[in-house]
């Protein structure tokens, strides 16, 4: 009876601290930052998660993108993965309208897990600066500003390692029990 008190104490501790460590990666930083007004392009736009980026050879599984007001694309340079970072070079060619732009990125962290999202910052030059309203910093803390770590099913994974931890668990008591 002792083993068993044991073995369900340690899945009980187990279980406890696991899920925070079962979480998926999150935005950690971008440039630009979110929300802010630019009075110039930045010449790299970049974004920084919690944890590594998957790199599977040649396979181009991480995407980046820069947005203009009319969602037509901006050129950019090859991309680059170095970490938990995914960056690339904006190519600076041609003239580039006022108003909001959106960093738009799906990567795949180190877990395997696939996140998208978007930055949104405001690109106003210098010259029109002063007309545009300036935009308030979006609240990171807010719902909307997190990527949401969900299965292609909808279901929430840490959900879902919760049920099977305690299948698991259910199954060790039954043969531990059928063992005495």
């Amino acid at each position: 009876m002792k083993k068993i008190a044991s073995v369900i104490s340690g899945l009980l501790f187990a279980l406890t601290f696991a899920p925070a460590s079962w979480g998926h990666a999150e935005l950690k930083s971008s440039n630009p930052v979110k929300g802010t007004t630019l009075e110039v392009m930045p010449s790299t736009i970049s974004v920084t998660f919690n944890e590594a980026l998957m790199i599977l050879g040649n396979e181009q599984i991480n995407t980046l993108a820069l947005r203009d007001p009319f969602n037509e694309d901006v050129s950019l340079s090859e991309i680059n993965i170095s970490g938990d970072t995914i960056s690339a070079a904006v190519r600076l060619g041609s003239a580039l309208l006022s108003g909001e732009y959106r960093i738009i990125y799906r990567v795949v962290s180190a877990d395997g897990h696939p996140i998208e999202g978007e930055v949104p910052f405001i690109y106003a030059p210098e010259e029109e600066a002063t007309s545009i309203d300036q935009a308030q910093p979006i609240d990171e803390s807010s719902p909307d500003a997190q990527p949401v770590s969900q299965s292609d099913d909808g279901l929430n994974n840490e959900v879902i390692s919760g049920v099977v931890a305690l299948i698991l668990l259910v199954g060790l008591l039954l043969w531990l029990r059928n063992r005495n």
